[in-house]
């Protein structure tokens, strides 16, 4: 199964790893370079900061599944990623989703808004196929409705220990996903005063059993793995 693997970390206060010009730019980019040029390593790599928050760091790497992950993980990954404590304080969490259309390229896009809606961890199935329904008619009737839209993909993630964002303690869960491409944030921020925004969001806010949602933007550059 083809999934993504998402990682959030924390930069250290007063550099901008978004920028190649600086000494800190360069570290991520070599580690990114190095990750996608190692054997076994990911199929593409889609990296950026929050616009809301930018010591905030998302990365998204795309494997041919959970194990071929784990594998590189386990052969290459510390070597490869030594001098993250360079820029990083904090390197949060690993996990991964699967989401569709796959591979995500909306990440593509000049803006993506990432939502994140949180569930309990012993949410069963035929309630995750209800809300994915739930989701896809809001997709259906408000996002596509926007000629904006840059690009759509969304799904579940595969662990159920997602940590979730910004609560107090150290709450999980299970964690649904939506990808968004937009032009701009402005143009996102346009499209919520919309009718067919506001008509058709209580589609996506009344998911049954969401504890949480969440949402922020992120401007991500990306790599993608040679053939042959």
């Amino acid at each position: 199964m083809t999934i993504t693997e998402v990682g959030r970390m924390t930069i250290k206060p007063g550099i901008d790893v978004t920028d190649e010009t600086t000494s800190e730019g360069q570290i991520l980019t070599g580690i990114w370079n190095s990750l996608i040029a190692a054997p076994g390593g990911p199929l593409r790599i889609f990296w950026g900061t929050e616009v809301e928050n930018p010591l905030k760091l998302w990365a998204f790497f795309d494997w041919d599944s959970v194990e071929d992950h784990e594998q590189f993980a386990s052969s290459h990954g510390v070597e490869l990623t030594k001098d993250f404590p360079k820029i990083l304080t904090d390197g949060e969490f690993t996990k991964h989703i699967a989401v569709q259309p796959y591979p995500p390229d909306v990440l593509r896009s000049p803006v993506t808004e990432v939502m994140l809606a949180y569930f309990p961890t012993s949410i069963q199935q035929a309630t995750k196929d209800a809300n994915t329904a739930r989701f896809k008619e809001f997709a259906e009737k408000g996002l596509r409705a926007c000629a904006s839209l840059q690009g759509l993909s969304y799904g579940w993630g595969i662990e159920n220990d997602f940590p979730v964002r910004d609560a107090e303690g150290e709450q999980k869960g299970t964690v649904f996903t939506a990808l968004i491409g937009w032009p701009s944030v402005e143009a996102h921020m346009e499209f919520r005063e919309t009718d067919a925004f506001k008509e058709n969001i209580h589609l996506a806010r009344g998911m049954e059993e969401m504890v949480k949602v969440g949402m922020f933007h992120v401007k991500f550059k990306g790599l993608q793995r040679k053939e042959g």
